[in-house]
């Protein structure tokens, strides 16, 4: 006998229904299979629309680099399609283009990923593209200057122009104590115009090669011929060793950290991290969703808890943003940043974690957390709207040593946390001990 469909004559029962209805929505299986060189390879088949999204992720980036060395992943995402054996410099973006698709290409702690969306039926030749520079990609002299340039640039554009990332920089210094995510987000400046050529020759060998790779298509294309399509492309290209596996290693004690800066440009406001598990790094997988939605009731939208007390209510805040990167390869940050109204910063920071200290003492009301669910869900469900997102989730799973198919499991995973739990993980991981607060102040300086 089947059961009954939730009630719709209340609050809690359309939330009920519209949970049952987001969990009932699930996308078409993931399949994957893997090369004989090692080339891992994962297909969500989507033919909704005649397009596909192909990433290319390398298991190497930012936080792999030797001390001295930083900006050689960045670098070497320049130069990767600025030539290759079947490519002459600059004709890579012209053949996209003229594909009817577009590229793109980042750089993480963890990863360096290469995409392209494009029609279907172009598949084949995007692929013949990525291989041929995952084999041949030639790295020329003339090339390496110009992108050092270019890297040059887009740092001026993006960091030094910008008073938010560069506190957020020295934030993530401090709040990552003793981790290579303590590196700054584009490197320093020294090592980049210190950088040899024959360092990033070396990179590329090193790292980017099939056993060290894996690819996402998402979109109108089945399993048969993706299969055909990437083994004429990429079997050829041989397996190489890797180093080591590099331990990324925390402080067996956490402590309380704090910092002011002061400079002209900044505005009032705050940074406010903790130390936190990563969807890899975690115990189960239900810590990481209880961690999402524990931003989802503190900060995000006008009914959060800290929005609706510090921002609308009581003014101590202009705005916040709130963010939990949980596809990390090691430990992670809960970071709230805050720019602020009637209040020091030093005032807002302990507003802030007088909310936060309730929810560690205090469980959720079912309704509250039941609504925390559906809101994370449905943007999800919105999301998968977009062949690449998809891909970039899998890729970045995939990247971190995670099995994507366990994205699949979220909405059952979040549907079966219960106040207590979410309670309990605020208690664990959401210690004074664990946060890092950065005071920002505008003046003079030192």
């Amino acid at each position: 006998m089947s059961a009954s469909p939730p009630s719709l004559d209340s609050e809690s029962g359309m939330i009920a229904a519209g949970l049952a209805s987001i969990a009932a929505a699930s996308p078409p299986a993931l399949q994957h299979f893997t090369l004989e060189n090692g080339l891992s390879v994962y297909l969500r088949e989507d033919h909704g629309m005649p397009l596909v999204a192909a990433q290319l992720w390398y298991h190497v980036g930012t936080r792999h680099e030797p001390p001295g060395h930083s900006n050689l992943s960045h670098l070497l995402e320049h130069l990767m399609f600025s030539g290759s054996r079947k490519l002459a410099p600059g004709q890579y973006s012209r053949a996209v283009a003229r594909l009817g698709g577009k590229a793109n290409a980042t750089t993480r702690n963890d990863a360096t990923a290469f995409d392209i969306v494009l029609p279907a039926t172009r598949l084949p030749i995007a692929l013949e593209m990525m291989a041929d520079a995952m084999a041949h990609a030639t790295l020329g002299r003339d090339a390496f200057e110009r992108e050092i340039k270019a890297i040059e640039d887009e740092r001026r554009l993006k960091l030094d122009n910008s008073w938010y990332l560069q506190s957020l920089d020295q934030h993530h210094r401090l709040a990552h104590e003793g981790s290579p995510y303590a590196e700054p987000t584009f490197g320093h400046p020294v090592d980049l115009n210190e950088m040899q050529w024959a360092s990033v020759h070396t990179w590329y060998r090193t790292w980017y090669v099939p056993n060290n790779a894996t690819l996402v298509v998402v979109g109108a294309v089945d399993l048969q011929s993706l299969r055909q399509q990437v083994k004429a492309c990429f079997a050829g290209i041989p397996r190489s060793a890797l180093p080591a596996p590099q331990p990324l290693r925390q402080p067996v004690e956490w402590r309380e950290r704090s910092q002011t800066l002061v400079r002209p440009d900044l505005r009032g406001g705050l940074h406010l991290s903790f130390n936190v598990p990563s969807q890899a790094t975690a115990q189960s997988p239900q810590v990481s969703c209880a961690l999402r939605l524990l931003c989802e009731v503190l900060g995000k939208g006008f009914s959060s808890r800290l929005y609706g007390n510090l921002v609308r209510d009581r003014q101590l805040l202009r705005g916040l943003v709130i963010d939990y990167q949980h596809l990390c390869h090691g430990d992670t940050l809960l970071t709230l940043s805050a720019t602020t109204g009637n209040a020091t910063p030093q005032e807002a920071a302990q507003a802030i974690r007088e909310i936060i200290e309730d929810l560690r003492r205090t469980p959720l009301p079912d309704e509250v957390l039941e609504h925390a669910k559906l809101r994370l869900l449905a943007r999800q469900l919105y999301t998968r709207d977009s062949n690449a997102w998809q891909a970039e989730q899998i890729g970045q799973a995939a990247a971190i040593g995670l099995d994507p198919s366990l994205l699949d499991r979220e909405p059952e995973l979040l549907r079966s946390l219960t106040s207590s739990m979410v309670r309990q993980i605020a208690s664990q991981y959401l210690q004074r001990e664990r946060s890092t607060a950065t005071y920002l102040l505008q003046g003079a300086g030192a």
